[in-house]
């Protein structure tokens, strides 16, 4: 059992920084592909990206990753993961 907790630990640490760099990407995808629009869609997703950014920026990646995944499903992207 020990060496289970350990494993998950490690695992735990090592996703944490794929997960960090993975962030401002997939914002950014979001963010270019509703540049100059103005519909209802761009701007819901305009505004979830935007609290990915702040997940993000508050080391809250894997909620930020979900929150940019809602932002792209909002204006039909398939976003590019890293």
């Amino acid at each position: 059992m020990k060496k289970f907790v350990m494993a998950l630990a490690m695992v735990g640490l090592l996703a944490g920084p794929v997960l960090a760099n993975q962030c401002p990407l997939l914002v950014k995808q979001v963010m270019d592909a509703t540049a100059g629009k103005t519909d209802d869609a761009s701007k819901k997703a305009v505004a979830l990206a935007t609290e990915a950014k702040a997940l993000h920026d508050a080391g809250n990646h894997a909620d930020a990753v979900k929150k940019s995944q809602e932002a792209a499903a909002a204006i039909n992207l398939q976003l590019k993961m890293k």
